[in-house]
């Protein structure tokens, strides 16, 4: 008919021919004559239902048998507890298998202590609280009994004392009354920045005092983080303060567990520092599945954290200083561009509220001297310690001095210094921590002695060489060629030193200020040219070399004493 539209759309039809409406536009058209039954929508077909086979749907799983899973399960945990290797891709591999048989064991079955008829059934048993009374004679009664076998004498953790009624000052059975500084670095709040360093790091080192390695050591925490399958590192700083032996033997000893390396902060003169950053950019290659590789430092107070990080940087990017408690929250710096480092506050493990322990913290530089209420009861502990000729030379004291308490020695040391109080008499307070600084930063002589070597450990020295280093990523840290000679701040006598050579720069401007004769050698380099051979060279010549040694001689004066020259040490090994 004209003016009629065919189902495709079109007006003017012009071909002969059937225009009728297709099958589904029919079905399309009638749907909307009639409401759609969305209850039968929804009704889900309880039939069984043939899924296409297809390859895709099986494609992220393995099947292996029993056997293959055991020896998986092995290989994996050797390579994740063997702190020299690392476990390449471990986000793609099923790491939970080593886990599982150790969280089921762990779990408790609790339908073996409490079935389900014993809970939920009819015939369920209630346990009954534990009361000491079921009425108020009962409790009486028993009042009166514990009163019976009280001992007023014998309590120990009473406030009052019940001969006198006088309240008793808290003093444990050593006599010595506990301070709040001792609490320091085991608050709530800085065990709370170390877990976010730990959750957020890769690799963790453990930075150690080369001086007491073990007293330095958090063995708890290691083993937890050998659980959380991470990377520990120990790094054993400070080595310049102990003699070379010392430091290659608790370099040969604390390898046994971890990679271990020698190092010595210093912006300016650092040792280890490439060993570090070799072992750290090792980790980042190895650690492909990761975008980033965070490296946390963790350890005591005052160990040299702060520091480690500024000489690897080159430059002050924490706030370092030789006192405790001067990093307060976890720092985030960039190394590289993959590298990220993390700073972490000293951390102190609980530890027994007795003296023992206390004066341990305070030799271990926990504790800020200037905040101790009675410093001089710490001094003793100082004086077993150190060897009295390396006293006298520190504080330059008269040879024949002698002392028979840590009382007598402050007394002495107050009048060398000047340090007295009204009426003459030593200021024992401030000699203490005047020794306590000391030995806080350094200055006196004293190191921890390694054990000694074993028979087979000497032979597999001999044969596996000097250079000899174990596999893993650690395997190119070098543990005897490296700290080979290093020089040391400090003048150890020959038991201490147990043979190596006598530290010869510190020597030379103490003899000269002495008034020593100088070596041979160095008097011809030193002895000027004759008058008859300045007299012969041009005169514009003799200026220019004026010129040139003037400004050397003032900027370049001889090593101070005590000092090293670090550049020549750095020279010599090629570090």
């Amino acid at each position: 008919k004209p003016g009629r539209t065919t189902p495709k759309g079109d007006t003017r039809v012009t071909k002969a021919g059937s225009h009728m409406r297709s099958e589904s536009t029919i079905k399309r058209l009638q749907m909307y004559n009639k409401k759609p039954d969305r209850r039968r929508m929804k009704e889900q077909s309880l039939k069984p239902v043939r899924i296409q086979p297809d390859r895709r749907w099986f494609g992220n799983t393995r099947v292996i048998a029993q056997e293959k899973m055991q020896q998986f399960r092995e290989t994996i945990a050797k390579g994740v507890e063997d702190p020299f290797s690392v476990v390449l891709k471990s986000s793609k591999l099923p790491m939970s298998l080593l886990r599982d048989t150790e969280s089921k064991a762990s779990r408790m079955d609790l339908l073996s202590v409490s079935p389900y008829k014993e809970v939920f059934s009819k015939k369920r048993q209630q346990k009954r609280a534990k009361i000491g009374a079921n009425d108020l004679e009962g409790l009486l009664e028993a009042a009166d009994k514990a009163a019976e076998g009280y001992v007023g004498s014998q309590d120990k953790s009473a406030l009052v004392d019940a001969s006198t009624g006088l309240e008793r000052p808290m003093e444990d059975s050593a006599g010595h009354a506990g301070e709040e500084i001792f609490n320091k670095g085991t608050s709530r709040r800085i065990w709370g920045e170390l877990y976010k360093v730990v959750d957020a790091s890769d690799v963790l080192v453990f930075v150690l005092d080369a001086r007491d390695p073990m007293g330095t050591r958090c063995l708890q925490l290691e083993r937890e983080l050998r659980r959380r399958q991470k990377h520990v590192v120990l790094l054993l700083n400070k080595v310049d303060l102990v003699p070379t032996w010392v430091t290659r033997r608790w370099v040969q000893e604390l390898m046994k567990e971890f990679p271990t390396l020698a190092f010595h902060a210093s912006i300016t003169n650092p040792f280890g520092k490439n060993s570090l950053l070799n072992l750290l950019r090792q980790f980042g290659n190895l650690l492909k599945d990761k975008k980033h590789v965070t490296i946390g430092m963790v350890g005591y107070p005052n160990v040299g954290k702060s520091s480690v990080i500024n000489t690897l940087k080159r430059k002050t990017v924490c706030k370092a200083a030789p006192v405790p408690g001067e990093t307060r929250v976890w720092q985030y710096i960039a190394l590289t561009r993959k590298l990220y480092l993390l700073d972490c506050p000293g951390i102190v493990p609980p530890s027994p509220s007795d003296f023992e322990a206390d004066c341990a913290k305070v030799l271990k530089g926990v504790v800020r001297a200037e905040r101790l209420k009675t410093p001089s009861d710490y001094i003793h502990e100082v004086l077993q310690r150190v060897k009295k000729p390396y006293l006298l030379q520190r504080y330059k004291l008269a040879p024949d001095t002698t002392w028979n308490d840590s009382e007598e020695f402050l007394t002495i040391l107050g009048k060398k210094m000047g340090k007295l109080v009204k009426g003459g008499d030593a200021d024992i307070d401030t000699a203490a921590r005047i020794v306590l600084y000391d030995w806080q930063r350094g200055r006196i002589p004293y190191f921890t002695a390694p054990p000694e070597l074993l028979e087979t450990e000497e032979d597999e020295a001999g044969a596996g060489g000097a250079g000899a280093a174990p596999s893993g990523p650690a395997g190119h840290v070098p543990t005897e060629a490296a700290i080979a000679e290093i020089p040391c701040v400090h003048v150890f006598d020959e038991e201490d030193r147990r043979g190596e050579a006598a530290p010869t720069a510190p020597a030379a401007p103490a003899e000269e200020a002495e008034g020593k004769e100088a070596p041979a050698d160095a008097e011809t380099r030193k002895r000027p040219a004759p008058e008859a051979e300045v007299a012969e060279r041009p005169k514009k010549a003799r200026k220019r070399k004026a010129r040139k040694t003037r400004p050397a001689a003032a900027t370049a004066p001889g090593p101070e004493p005590g000092s090293l020259d670090w550049k020549a040490v750095v020279a010599e090994f090629g570090i």
